[in-house]
């Protein structure tokens, strides 16, 4: 396998892993990982994580979405958090760390593509999400939280209460695109005091910014 022969290969798609080499390539694998670990050092790949890798944007057809890089990344998984209320414009501040949620175990990754952080919620909650059109390609699209659970994964997702002093220092911005019926519903379906608390202080101070 010559990196040449990589780059025709994977030009049109973001990200491949070990085994697709292998598959493509008849090698063995005791000689194929030092040949991409050569290549990392020199800038001519990405390890994004162990077994996933990626080609500089230089030599990608079209560059992919930071969070369409976190779906792939560690699945199932949505971007959340402060990073969804970000996208949604609903805090003013940049959040640099790309925030997720996945029903697997709380991980975290640092690569050259961004800083991703992963948190783990129970299978019964992780909802709420769909697929967000970013630009006119596959590789600009990714599953992002609704508005409204990128909140309530707040809530229940970060230690201690989510008051109304709490929630106003987020500096919420932009609040009409929130549905409160939408907000009551998840403390419906999602059996926690903690959550509906947490909700009703939400909906306080989204009434003073009316």
């Amino acid at each position: 396998m010559k990196y040449d022969e990589l780059l025709k290969s994977f030009s049109s798609r973001p990200f491949f892993e070990t085994a697709d080499l292998l598959t493509l390539f008849p090698e063995d694998e005791a000689r194929v990982l030092p040949r991409l670990s050569r290549w990392v050092g020199a800038g001519k790949l990405v390890r994004l994580r162990r077994g996933k890798y990626m080609l500089p944007t230089l030599y990608q057809a079209q560059a992919p979405h930071p969070f369409y890089i976190s779906n792939y990344l560690y699945s199932p998984s949505y971007i959340s958090l402060y990073t969804a209320l970000e996208y949604f414009k609903l805090i003013p501040e940049h959040t640099h760390l790309i925030q997720a949620v996945t029903t697997r175990d709380t991980r975290h990754w640092q690569t050259p593509s961004g800083n991703f952080h992963y948190h783990s919620l129970k299978t019964n909650r992780f909802s709420g999400y769909s697929l967000e059109q970013m630009g006119n390609h596959a590789q600009q699209n990714a599953l992002i939280a609704s508005p409204e659970k990128a909140l309530v994964d707040i809530c229940l997702l970060n230690c201690g209460e989510w008051d109304v002093k709490r929630w106003r220092s987020l500096r919420l911005q932009n609040t009409e695109v929130l549905d409160p019926d939408n907000l009551f519903e998840y403390t419906r379906i999602i059996p926690s005091k903690k959550l509906a608390r947490g909700i009703r202080a939400l909906i306080h101070v989204l009434k003073e910014t009316k």
